[in-house]
């Protein structure tokens, strides 16, 4: 039975201005409809597909039939329509606009019911998540949702059935991960710490139960940890160090020169990298190459974001000028001497010794000088440095350094995908590490997270089949943050107008606390608007956002910003999964009924 625009007809006159109600017999699939005019029909809206909407009724007949304005309607919405007139082809009727009202609770037990279905907590939550993300309640509908959450029994029926509406490929284990992302749960940062304090677990189990196997163990980990080539950060402070020793006892070398910015961190010459011509050539690229600019200008300008912070309170806990990579950063000055002196007895070069006591040397260098020297240590040697709290420490700020981007390397073309293709390759390897090396099932717990890892990559690269989503574990002068990149606007319509563009970047700061920060690009126009934790830091923001307003508007960009306190913590992935399929106003609009 078409369903049709009836503007027209519903205008008064015509067969609803019969005064004598008139009746009609319809058939409707396998039932018969006996209607009358001035009757109104109540029911749910229990499928729409296009022009396509099926009306079931609360006797349990429903109907189905084409109705131009079906987008304006949703999938268990409550609908009531006065039948107006009756002809023998024509059903007229009009829409009913507060006639109808069942609640949510309602219309699930109904669509139960009139599918001869159970109302166990399971069904009741099928239909309830398919009424969230808008799909039919219809029998067939209901009946194959309750069919694909069996699949996946130990999942939340609402995550099934998004990813379902999403078309996104399901298996256990991308399962698992989307809900990793809907609760919080998917954050690497904080993965990788897991992973690298697991590893130190194994270390210290291996060095103290097992010594014989120390140098096997460790040569292949420290392998898999000098993985790659080094950071931008050491590379910087490999040239200088090596222009140092070139100039020994020149006090002007430093001043003529000026390897260092003001807060004391080494800077690369241009010769050896240009970040400039990294931007450049990265511009050209994808929404999210574009907005590695912006995140790089949030970051900048740390000398006086130091000084705010430390006259705020906030934090005056600051490590310079040790970069992330050095001893220095990653051991206390007290650390450092009881290590140097537990090394002392250790086939390692003095230098190796003496910049592990003076905090210059490299976790990179010293694990290095240490798989090489594995060959000369004795089993019980081997053993004590494997089972050493400040060799753990070196080793994981190593595995870190691989694993995290500086906004100065996040500038460079094709550095997210490097640093990712790297974490795979690590992951993978640590995943298999503990089965290869020492038998399946020993430390368990270092292979699981690990493995985890790996899964947590491969849905993300599923994810943005359909997202553009990325988490950038960042790492910043005195700490990693993680972060994640959201853009909002869909593919689709950044193909019609590359020129506007709107991303949420979410940064979870030591000291700053948790930032939201709302970016939109419309053709040369750049607003920002924060979304801060705390009085403090938004006083912060307020006081330093000019250094972001110049390095924008130095790129040619009008800019504006507005920063704001959280009223409420909200579910970022949830609204950015639903952003995908909108659900605007309800409007009801008057229609024919024609059989």
């Amino acid at each position: 039975m078409p369903i049709i625009s009836n503007t027209v007809q519903n205008n008064g006159g015509g067969a609803s201005a019969s005064v004598t109600p008139r009746s009609h017999t319809y058939r409707s699939g396998g039932s018969m409809l006996h209607l009358q005019e001035g009757q109104t029909l109540k029911g749910v809206i229990s499928d729409i597909h296009g022009m396509e909407i099926t009306l079931s009724m609360e006797d349990g007949s429903s109907f189905t039939g084409k109705l131009p304005e079906a987008s304006q309607y949703s999938i268990g919405q409550k609908a009531a329509f006065q039948i107006t007139g009756l002809e023998s082809n024509t059903i007229y009727m009009k829409a009913l606009t507060n006639a109808y009202l069942l609640d949510m609770e309602d219309t699930i037990e109904q669509a139960l019911e009139e599918a001869n279905l159970p109302k166990t907590e399971r069904n009741l939550d099928v239909v309830r998540s398919l009424l969230k993300n808008q799909q039919s309640i219809s029998r067939e509908s209901i009946l194959s949702s309750i069919r694909l959450c069996a699949r996946f029994p130990d999942a939340g029926v609402d995550s099934v059935i998004t990813m379902k509406r999403l078309g996104m490929p399901m298996t256990p284990e991308s399962v698992r991960q989307f809900e990793n992302y809907q609760n919080q749960a998917h954050k690497l940062l904080y993965k990788m710490d897991n992973l690298t304090d697991s590893i130190g677990d194994m270390l210290n189990s291996i060095g103290t139960q097992v010594p014989r196997l120390a140098k096997e163990v460790g040569s292949q980990l420290l392998s898999i940890a000098l993985q790659g080539n080094p950071s931008l950060e050491e590379t910087a402070l490999k040239i200088l160090q090596e222009a140092e020793a070139e100039l020994p006892g020149n006090p002007a070398w430093e001043e003529d020169a000026a390897p260092h910015d003001e807060n004391g961190n080494p800077i690369l010459p241009e010769s050896a990298e240009n970040p400039e011509e990294a931007v450049s050539a990265d511009a050209a690229g994808g929404p999210l190459s574009r907005m590695k600019q912006f995140l790089s200008h949030i970051t900048d300008g740390s000398a006086v974001a130091k000084t705010a912070i430390t006259e705020s309170g906030l934090s005056n806990d600051f490590r310079t000028p040790f970069i992330q990579e050095q001893s220095g950063f990653l051991l206390s000055p007290a650390e450092r001497e009881e290590f140097a002196r537990f090394l002392s007895e250790y086939p390692l070069p003095d230098s190796v010794k003496e910049g592990i006591a003076d905090g210059t040397l490299t976790a990179r260098d010293f694990l290095t000088a240490v798989r090489e020297a594995f060959p000369d240590m004795g089993e019980e040697q081997a053993g004590s440095l494997l089972a050493n709290k400040a060799f753990h420490a070196l080793v994981k700020g190593q595995f870190l350094s691989g694993w995290t981007l500086s906004p100065e390397r996040l500038k460079q073309e094709n550095a997210l995908d490097e640093v990712y293709d790297k974490m795979s390759r690590q992951f993978e390897s640590l995943s298999k590490f503990s089965e290869q090396v020492l038998g399946k099932d020993v430390f368990p717990q270092m292979s699981h997270t690990a493995s985890d890892m790996s899964d947590n990559l491969d849905f993300m690269r599923t994810l943005n089949q359909t997202f553009q989503y990325i988490q950038l574990p960042l790492k910043l002068q005195n700490q990693n943050v993680h972060g994640d990149l959201y853009v909002m606007t869909r593919k689709e319509a950044l193909k019609k107008n590359p020129n506007n563009l709107k991303v949420l970047l979410h940064l979870d700061m030591e000291h700053l606390g948790t930032l939201d920060i709302h970016i939109a690009k419309e053709n040369n126009s750049v607003s920002t608007k924060f979304f801060v934790s705390s009085p403090e830091t938004k006083k912060l923001l307020e006081k330093n956002i000019e250094l972001l307003s110049d390095a924008i508007n130095e790129q040619g960009y009008a800019f504006q910003s507005e920063l704001a306190l959280k009223e409420k913590e909200v579910d970022i992935v949830d609204d950015f999964i639903t952003a995908e399929a909108p659900v605007g106003d309800i409007k009801r609009y008057n229609f024919d009924l024609r059989a």
